[in-house]
């Protein structure tokens, strides 16, 4: 994991999440939600003992995660296809026992400021046969051989010679082993710090390695605290403390500080249930240290627990950005805007109501009211007091002017309240900086939101060439999305001039053909779409984005065909010509897995003994253009072709394991480099333990 790219962790690590009143979900009635950043909606199903139910979460703009509880609140997975944004989530299961089963819906990524909607709706509600029954309860069979697989690696671990792959796997095996064996959780979680504590130790920072090595140790070091915050805060702050890297060459001292300040936060948010003091320590230290906008987090957390306390740390925050010009310090802008709108005095905030319509009841305000104002009149101050360069140059401060000016708009009536006249300033002020940019714009994108086809098209005719080939995608994408395919392809291939962009313009407008053709059970016409692309390497490329959109919601018969036709468009060969069809021969082999494990195994085995001999060769080039290994290992996190193909194959055997252990197992042998057997047996036992395909 050493030789990975260099990054510095997310502004919001740690997010405090909404839930809303659960809402009952019925056959036949598909709910429809807006879904934003921190919030989680509940649904309910009631299922009589050995009901099988399958439903589908469909996402619109906003890529979710989807958890299921049986009556008892034990958890029955997590699940999360990777299809992105937009496309299925499908989820069933055999109910064990009658009673009401939750179901919870959030953002996948807790960082995301993104706000999209979803559809939920029942696709099946039946009784189960009994080989559904059979295959539900062999999940708890497979639970115990996951296990003891788990016990059965200590020898493995120790052959590992990366500090990084033998740290991941230590991790991992605590977090899956806490439920079941909480003393040997304890020691691979004691092992995993103590061995991070002695690597960290040798690093050396003037090494010309120590850039690449900095992402590695950020992330690692992250997932550590991740795990130990959840369990002793405590021990979570004494690790942070004690652990700090030497800097990134390439950051400066703010971004270093912030993202201490970051996971110290994560930290404190962990620690207020159960000792609001403590936490406020925390945050005071953390504010200290640099402003970092989880400080709102920590404040929503601390009134819930403790009001006065969370009065104190606002006050506190607020004196110091009142110190500030807010322009030259973006951190500080962002925090000020977040606690403006959580500080919101209650008789101007505007009162919103949960799912079911309930108004929750007036808090006090968070900020004294004189405080409140003055820092609202300095938010508005610094915004308005940008003017930009004369010659129209980019400069850092126009964005932190931007984003004041956009959270100042949210607050339109505090801004009058306290400065007459104050918000249609505001108003004037974004006007420009649209004005500046959008001028010579705006009007080819009225074109192409409003005119028909050919009078949009003379339009685009008279904007700059540069800008021409955008312009052309947008309003081919317009006419795709109105269903005038036929047009949109013209458009695409008679004006865009760029070669690379119209071919990906078009290969972009035959998915989305495919993806419509799946959603709507087309799938004949899909596979047509598919066989008209020109090489195998597109056709390859293509099935595999195809596949993760193709969700268990088919029949079995349907679905076999399905992926028997899908395989007949790839080289008949049964090894891989390139990683393209590799990747695709990969995803038909997990397909298969849902329905026949036996036909998923025969695509499986002639890849195992490819996957050995790429590796072979990868040493062999090792240094020749690319790193492959680390201390004669297999570099895990690299990201090159070799693990992606590894990653595939481990998530592959982890599913196949769920209804054939043994064979997954003996399968997973024949792999030679012992790191990779040790990631796949890794990924057994967790969707085993867990009873989740990936």
């Amino acid at each position: 994991m050493r030789k990975v790219r260099a990054f510095l962790l997310p502004l919001v690590i740690c997010v405090f999440f909404t839930a809303y009143a659960q809402s009952p979900l019925q056959p036949g009635t598909p709910i429809e939600r807006s879904l934003g950043p921190n919030q989680v909606h509940e649904f309910t199903v009631n299922l009589q003992e050995n009901t099988l139910i399958q439903f589908v979460v469909e996402q619109r703009g906003i890529d979710v995660i989807v958890r299921v509880f049986s009556p008892a609140g034990k958890s029955l997975g997590e699940f999360d296809s990777p299809n992105g944004a937009d496309g299925p989530e499908h989820v069933s299961f055999v109910a064990v026992a009658a009673g009401a089963y939750r179901i919870t819906v959030s953002p996948l990524d807790p960082q995301s400021t993104v706000t999209g909607r979803y559809e939920i709706k029942i696709l099946e509600m039946r009784e189960a046969t009994e080989q559904e029954i059979k295959d539900s309860k062999s999940l708890d069979v497979a639970k115990e051989k996951g296990i003891a697989l788990l016990i059965e690696l200590d020898g493995l671990m120790a052959q590992i010679k990366s500090p990084f792959t033998r740290i991941k796997a230590q991790l991992q095996a605590a977090q899956l082993m806490w439920s079941t064996d909480e003393k040997r959780a304890s020691k691979y979680f004691a092992d995993a710090t103590n061995g991070f504590k002695e690597y960290l130790a040798s690093v050396d920072a003037s090494s010309e390695n120590y850039a690449q090595q900095y992402g590695g140790i950020s992330q690692l070091r992250f997932e550590i605290i991740q795990v130990l915050a959840q369990r002793d805060p405590d021990a979570a702050l004494s690790f942070l403390y004690s652990t700090v890297p030497p800097p990134y060459p390439y950051s400066n001292r703010r971004e270093s500080e912030a993202q201490e300040s970051q996971l110290e936060l994560s930290i404190a948010n962990e620690i207020i249930s159960n000792d609001p003091n403590r936490a406020l320590q925390v945050a005071r230290r953390a504010l200290k240290r640099s402003y970092s906008t989880n400080l709102v987090s920590t404040l929503s957390l601390l009134r819930r627990q403790n009001p006065e306390l969370a009065s104190q740390l606002a006050n506190e925050i607020a004196s110091k950005l009142l110190t500030e010009k807010l322009l030259t310090k973006p951190d500080a802008a962002n925090l000020a805007i977040g606690l403006l709108r959580f500080g919101q005095p209650p008789v101007r905030r505007g009162q919103i109501g949960d799912l079911n319509g309930a108004i929750p009841p007036p808090r006090a305000s968070i900020l004294p009211d004189s405080q409140y104002r003055e820092l609202l009149q300095k938010a508005f101050k610094d915004a308005l007091s940008y003017s930009g360069p004369s010659n129209g140059n980019y400069t850092p401060e126009r964005d932190v002017a931007w984003n004041l000016l956009n959270g100042l708009q949210q607050m339109a009536p505090d801004v009058d309240s306290v400065m007459s006249g104050g918000a249609a300033a505001v108003e004037k002020k974004l006007t420009e900086f649209n004005n500046r940019n959008q001028a010579d714009t705006q009007q080819f994108q009225n074109a192409i939101a409003n005119n028909p086809v050919d009078a949009a098209l003379e339009t685009i005719q008279k904007a700059p060439a540069e800008q021409r080939d955008q312009l052309y995608l947008q309003l081919a994408g317009r006419e795709q999305n109105n269903g005038n395919i036929t047009r949109a392809r013209q458009i695409l291939s008679e004006r865009v001039s760029n070669p690379y962009q119209r071919r990906n313009g078009l290969m972009n407008l035959e998915r989305q053909e495919i993806y419509r053709a799946i959603s709507q059970g087309k799938i004949e016409e899909a596979l047509r779409i598919i066989s008209g692309f020109r090489t195998a390497r597109e056709r390859a490329n293509i099935l595999s984005q195809m596949l993760n959109q193709f969700g268990p919601g088919q029949k079995r018969a349907n679905a076999i065909n399905f992926l028997e036709q899908a395989r007949g468009l790839l080289d008949p060969s049964l090894q891989a010509q390139d990683q393209e069809q590799m990747n695709a021969l990969l995803d038909i082999a997990r397909g298969f897995a849902k329905y026949d494990t036996k036909r998923s195994f025969e695509i499986l085995d002639p890849l195992i003994d490819q996957f050995n001999d790429i590796c072979a060769a990868a040493r062999t080039l090792d240094g020749f253009g690319a790193n492959y290994y680390d201390d004669d290992e297999l570099n895990m996190e690299s990201g090159s072709s070799v693990t992606q193909i590894m990653q595939r194959m481990s998530a592959l055997l982890g599913t196949l394991a769920l209804t054939n252990f043994e064979r997954a197992q003996v399968t997973s042998e024949r792999i030679r480099l012992p790191e990779v057997r040790l990631r796949i047996y890794l990924d057994i036992a967790q969707q085993t333990i867990q009873g989740v395909a990936r």
